[in-house]
């Protein structure tokens, strides 16, 4: 596993470390039967804090790589472009989905969920009655949402054990959602899932404040789920005037009608309530403090149910980002109809003028690109014309390029340029005196040094041109070869782009085909042949496999066209 990679990589002097099979236990039962004496891994989440947990910190969470064989070169260049067009949230939602069929697979034998069924047709939950208590807690369309809801289907789900929620704490309940009491209750257990930060919030207009004597005399409200005892907040916050508020919207009203002057409460939880109210210009945060209140389940009773709920929650690092990425990303609940009208009237107004613009700007666009189309046919003729035995060479180069680029299954915007841009590849030519381009023999070592000047002669027209870096690498880098022994620059294998090693077998295999100057044309068959050799030489072996896979479309591009 990585833990085990990086463990022996930057603790080396770690000895005796083993893998362990433990039916989803995460090596507990190994280490209460002394079977081993410490565990790398599992997360700092201890529901019955039994253990000490000491944080590996030479281990830094970077150090984590993917790795492909050197075999496979081109998969490197698919990952990496996959990496930068694949988004964070693509990744998110499909990891949350697959870590629940991981787990699924895993406890698949765990002897607590044939307890848990055996003892439960349904799990009841106590929900809070302030629905608001977003990320944790919300309703929206009806139904609820939040962390604590996400938790709770994933919990269902592992062990096939219907939820019922309920509200009245009357009712007899098996887990309560969101519990804070861990001390003073006998035989109830807790799960932390969540730190709540204390903070208050006032008007804009209100002072900040430093400490709780700052308040004296004020009126103060505070907020929570919970039914807190008011002579235990009276300590904490030394106020005359104390009210407490259980739903976030109220509490928000109030201090907007300056029914209290100051709100207590969880940072997070209020934060998002003031955003999706659109209150951020009316209220802000007036201060933190540093108690910090742990949230959690809290499980009447039952140990195994404790247990197994543990389970749920992240033991590595990767697990931990996906999970509490809900706990940071504001959700907005409800449209702001307040202002909807007069948006609606200024985007009217902007939009209209944005169309008249956008079709200026359009018109200009076309005209731009017909510009650079004609700029590129006026290279290519002026290339051909510059070189007579060049003749359609260049437009055939455009036609193989495409077709490798296509079957690489490369990105529709590269195959597009690569199929416009692979004939200009020898741009630099018209820099070439005629004694050394249509010198019928062979080329003197000081003619062979000219002649290779065109790759930066074209690469300079092309910059010019501004046409983008594909163009500009298919020039400089065409002539690099993959065992390094190219020119200008001596590239080898991927250290040549990707565009220069396809227009590279495209320009070689025309070449040899059309009759030159100084040679006879080669049949099809031997230069199939001459290109099979220089695999893995001359040319990207990946590459070359295509060719070959494919050589009849070659054949039959060079005798269309």
């Amino acid at each position: 596993t990585s833990d085990s990679i990086l463990t022996k990589e930057f603790y080396p002097d770690l000895k005796n470390l083993i893998s362990i099979e433990d039916n989803g236990n995460f090596g507990f039962s190994s280490l209460e039967n002394n079977k081993i004496d410490a565990i790398i891994g599992k997360s700092s989440n201890d529901v019955f804090k039994n253990y000490n947990f000491i944080p590996l910190k030479n281990i830094p969470s970077s150090q984590l790589w993917l790795v492909v064989n050197k075999k496979y070169p081109m998969l490197k260049d698919i990952i990496e472009n996959f990496q930068i067009n694949f988004s964070d949230k693509d990744v998110v939602d499909s990891l949350k989905k697959e870590r629940l069929i991981f787990y699924k697979q895993l406890l698949k034998n765990d002897p607590l969920i044939d307890k848990l069924k055996h003892r439960y047709k349904q799990l009841k939950v106590l929900l809070p009655t302030n629905n608001e208590i977003v990320p944790l807690l919300y309703l929206s369309k009806g139904s609820y949402h939040g962390y604590v809801i996400d938790r709770l289907k994933e919990l269902s789900y592992l062990t096939d054990i219907p939820i019922n929620y309920i509200q009245s704490p009357n009712d007899n309940y098996d887990i309560k959602a969101i519990d804070t009491d861990v001390f003073n209750i006998k035989n109830k257990f807790f799960i932390p899932y969540y730190e709540s930060q204390l903070a208050a919030f006032t008007l804009t207009n209100n002072n900040f404040i430093d400490s709780y004597s700052d308040i004296k005399n004020k009126k103060i409200g505070f907020i929570s789920s919970e039914e807190l005892n008011k002579n235990s907040i009276k300590k904490i916050i030394t106020s005359n005037d104390f009210k407490f508020f259980k739903s976030t919207k109220s509490a928000l009203n109030a201090l907007l009608n300056k029914e209290i002057d100051y709100l207590y409460g969880d940072f997070k939880i209020i934060s998002m309530s003031i955003s999706n109210e659109y209150l951020e210009n009316e209220i802000k945060v007036a201060g933190f403090f540093n108690k910090i209140t742990p949230v959690g389940f809290g499980v009447k009773n039952d140990s195994d149910l404790a247990d197994f709920i543990d389970k749920l929650f992240p033991s590595h690092l990767s697990e931990s980002r996906i999970l509490y990425s809900e706990l940071v990303i504001p959700k907005k609940l409800s449209p702001n109809y307040k202002y909807f009208i007069i948006m609606f009237s200024m985007s009217s107004i902007i939009i209209l003028t944005l169309f008249y613009f956008l079709r200026k700007a359009t018109i200009a666009t076309k005209k731009e690109r017909l510009i650079t189309r004609a700029l590129v046919e006026s290279f290519e003729a002026a290339n051909e014309l510059n070189d007579e035995d060049t003749g359609n060479h260049i437009l055939r180069v455009n036609f193989y390029s495409k077709f490798l680029a296509e079957k690489l299954k490369c990105h529709k915007k590269f195959i597009k340029k690569i199929s416009e841009y692979a004939s200009l590849h020898d741009i630099g030519k018209i820099g070439i005196p005629d004694s050394i381009l249509k010198k019928p023999g062979k080329l003197s070592p000081y003619e062979f040094e000219e002649m290779k000047k065109h790759v930066l002669l074209g690469k300079k027209l092309i910059d010019k041109m501004q046409l983008g870096a594909i163009a500009e690498n298919i020039a400089l880098y065409h002539h690099e070869k993959w065992n390094g022994k190219g020119y200008c620059y001596g590239l080898k294998e991927n250290e040549i782009p990707l565009e220069a090693r396809i227009v590279a077998i495209a320009d070689v295999y025309d070449a040899l085909r059309q009759k030159r100057v100084y040679k006879d044309g080669f049949s099809h068959e031997e230069a199939v042949e001459i290109i099979k050799k220089e695999r893995g030489q001359h040319f990207d072996p990946t590459l070359v496999d295509i060719f070959l896979a494919y050589n009849e479309e070659f054949n039959k591009i060079f005798i269309e066209h």
